[in-house]
């Protein structure tokens, strides 16, 4: 296999990486440090990802010979941040622990991959939707606090978008690290390399973590990653059984969950760059570049905890920006995809806005209330849908 490596392979590869990476890594650091997890344990979120997203990239591609990319949910991330307020580092581990087997049972049963799919995208887009709008409204807030910044890094996020797209995540770390370590507060000096080790977290259960986190986050990982990751292999003339993806993936976020590895599923955006002409001009070839992104994958996860650092360091106006420009343009596409069905547009507005609200009541959050009350108002509205 090695001979057939080529510098292309390696490249898309490592771009895919970069871009799933700078996308989404200050979001998951987020999520897991509003679980209550310390920087030791938020390093072992990221080895487990790293290394569950490695080994199945790797043994996917190999296996069917076609560019597999998997990785994680970085809504699923942006979920969990904004909704484990009110659970224990042990109840969001073990809430990530029952969404893999929800993952293992669809792939196992047709009833409830069924039962997904009679749930109308525009409510679990609206959904996905409500979830991501405060951090997109956080993006603009540091203005008034850091305006040279802001500026800057809204400056990098416009020419990257008009320019450079693939790489506008990567332009806006280092714009927004170099005017951050420029104004002194972005301390360099004390950072260390070293390999991370992963940190075992006991699982809890309750009805209410089930309900709250592991019903949302099975939801938006099957409609933002897993659907439209079969998709994309799709639309470039591949064909992998997806039952055998989700129950390898499940797994794998089974046997990672108790070390932070909250989700494992297929890559959607990213894994294009691994199966286009630039990757390989032999389509039965392109296969070998994410290969590679999987030992990019594993090397990151070993040194997540140096990762884990940098980014602790960063002001949060810093990480608060990054993330919200990570998700404009999902809550874009999401805003899209809800309101474009004109039957479902009431009710993917009622599930948008209860969502978006961040209301808690009988100890269950705005994402299932919302979902509850847009799949009422769609019924009502389509009694006959």
């Amino acid at each position: 296999m090695l001979n057939k490596l080529s510098i292309s392979h390696v490249s898309s590869g490592l771009a895919a990486i970069l871009v799933g990476y700078t996308c989404s890594v200050v979001i998951v650091i987020k999520a897991a440090m509003g679980a209550g997890a310390t920087p030791v344990q938020v390093g072992s979120w990221l080895f487990a990802i790293g290394i569950a997203s490695g080994l199945t990239t790797i043994f996917f591609s190999l296996r069917y010979k076609v560019p597999v990319l998997t990785a994680w949910s970085t809504p699923g991330a942006a979920l969990l941040a904004s909704s484990v307020v009110g659970f224990s580092l042990s109840e969001t581990i073990g809430a990530c622990i029952f969404t893999a087997l929800l993952i293992i049972l669809t792939g196992v049963t047709k009833s409830l991959s069924t039962f997904i799919q009679k749930i109308p995208s525009a409510l679990t887009t609206a959904m996905l939707a409500g979830i991501l709008i405060p951090f997109g409204i956080k993006t603009f807030t540091p203005w008034q606090n850091t305006p040279v910044l802001f500026c800057s890094m809204l400056a990098a996020y416009l020419i990257g978008k008009r320019f450079y797209p693939r790489y506008t995540m990567l332009l806006l770390i280092l714009v927004g690290g170099f005017v951050a370590y420029v104004q002194g507060s972005l301390p360099l000096g004390d950072s260390q390399f070293s390999i991370t080790s992963p940190v075992f977290m006991s699982p809890t259960w309750s009805v209410a973590s089930i309900v709250s986190l592991s019903i949302p986050l099975f939801l938006v990982t099957m409609v933002s990653q897993n659907i439209p990751g079969i998709v994309m292999i799709q639309s470039h003339n591949y064909s992998v059984p997806f039952p055998t993806i989700l129950l390898g993936t499940g797994f794998m976020n089974l046997l990672t969950a108790p070390f932070g590895g909250f989700s494992c599923n297929l890559a959607a955006i990213s894994a294009g760059i691994c199966m286009g002409k630039e990757a390989d001009p032999d389509p039965k070839k392109r296969y070998l570049a994410s290969v590679s992104a999987g030992v990019f994958y594993i090397l990151a996860g070993l040194f997540s905890t140096s990762l884990v650092a940098l980014f602790v360091a960063m002001p949060s106006e810093l990480t608060q920006m990054l993330a919200g420009f990570a998700l404009l343009g999902i809550i874009q596409r999401s805003l899209h995809l809800a309101m474009d069905d004109e039957k479902a547009r009431e009710g993917a507005l009622i599930t948008l806005l209860i969502t978006a609200s961040g209301i808690t009541f009988i100890g269950i959050n705005a994402p299932v209330w919302g979902l509850l009350a847009g799949y009422i108002t769609n019924r009502f509205f389509n009694p006959t849908a």
